[in-house]
């Protein structure tokens, strides 16, 4: 009976021991998936990742400021000119080429880089554009573009706004006669172009009551982009010198010194001058000047009490010698200024024999009275 026992239970032992564990298997199998399942989130993850973050950095406004940049690099005046925010101001004087000229100078030979300026924001980026020696020359300013989509709900980027700094920075003074035109690039000034009152000038006191010499004008135009070319015309409407001084960055419009009758008023200015001299000196008499200055002139009242020819030295013979004109100013058709020089060989009674020689040079203003040459003044 014991022994039957004893087999039985071993018999179960043994069938024990042949049976599968069912857990077990389905933890692993559990496993795996679970594990195939993390391995391929995983891949996705970084796929979607890696695109996400490929699509981000596409999506950042510097790379359509770049773009624009590109731009200035590739000197593309058109596409600058066209997309200018507000086309910069061309005054009367100049056209539009000369801005496209401005531009293209400034761009020449220069190297653009773009960087997010301080009034940049994420909804309005704002990139300055500046030459590789950090000079500031434009301003991009850039706006979502909704007609885009971007994957993941990026924004897409198109210009706003491009404002190109330009500096009209030349400015233009102009000194001329009153009575004179003045040009700038072919344009004539006018009142409008005067910095300030016409100057009276001092020498219409040697003219005086006879006549006025013209004022100066001072004219000023500013906002230009480059040198302009500046012309003048003489009263007559004769083209004339326009010289321009780089120390008071000012042109000048002189006086004219030709012109009709010159020859006929310069041997007149030389007789009155030979006169003048001999009346000083005795040699011609009281009334002399007369014919050469209008009725009733002060000047000549002023050489008639002139004492200094009362105690002229006694002298012998006198010639006039080597007359000229050493300078004239013509101020209009009725007044013209000549500096005259004449010489005196004048035998003096003591000394040496030769002839002593005295100069005289005088600065004579004429004026043209009923068609007739007169003195006007005398500037001593």
């Amino acid at each position: 009976m014991k022994s039957s026992q004893s087999i039985s239970s071993k018999s179960t032992k043994e069938n024990g021991k042949g049976k599968i564990n069912y857990f077990l298997v389905f933890l692993i199998c559990w496993l795996v998936v679970v594990a195939g399942f993390i391995g391929w989130f995983l891949l996705r993850f970084n796929d979607f990742a890696a695109s996400y973050e490929a699509q981000y950095q596409a999506s950042l406004p510097v790379h359509k400021a770049e773009e624009i940049t590109k731009r200035f690099n590739d000197h593309d005046i058109d596409y600058i000119l066209e997309n200018m925010t507000e086309k910069p101001p061309v005054t009367g004087f100049e056209n539009d080429t000369v801005v496209r000229d401005y531009i293209t100078e400034l761009l020449e030979d220069k190297t653009f880089t773009c960087s997010e300026s301080d009034n940049s924001s994420e909804a309005a980026p704002e990139f300055n554009v500046k030459t590789s020696d950090g000079f500031l020359v434009a301003k991009i300013n850039l706006a979502e573009d909704s007609g885009k989509k971007l994957p993941y709900g990026f924004k897409a980027w198109k210009e706003n706004g491009l404002v190109f700094y330009t500096a009209a920075s030349v400015e233009v003074n102009v000194s001329a006669p009153e009575t004179y035109t003045v040009y700038v690039n072919g344009i004539e000034l006018t009142e409008g172009n005067l910095a300030g009152d016409i100057k009276e000038s001092e020498l219409t006191q040697y003219v005086e009551p006879y006549g006025r010499i013209p004022g100066t004008a001072t004219y000023k135009v500013t906002g230009l982009y480059k040198k302009p070319v500046v012309t003048a015309k003489d009263y007559l409407g004769h083209e004339c010198d326009c010289v321009y001084d780089e120390k008071t960055d000012t042109y000048s419009v002189g006086f004219i010194k030709d012109f009709e009758g010159k020859e006929e008023l310069s041997q007149y200015a030389i007789k009155f001058a030979s006169t003048f001299a001999n009346f000083v000196s005795q040699d011609a008499g009281s009334t002399a000047l007369d014919k050469y200055f209008p009725s009733g002139s002060k000047a000549l009242s002023y050489i008639k009490r002139n004492s200094s020819r009362e105690l002229y030295t006694n002298h012998g013979k006198v010639e006039i010698k080597n007359g000229e004109i050493k300078d004239i100013t013509v101020f209009s058709d009725e007044i013209v200024y000549m500096e005259v020089y004449v010489e005196q060989h004048m035998q003096m009674y003591f000394g040496s024999k030769e002839p002593e020689v005295l100069p005289t040079d005088a600065h004579v203003y004429f004026v043209k009275i009923k068609g007739k040459w007169y003195v006007g003044g005398i500037q001593y």
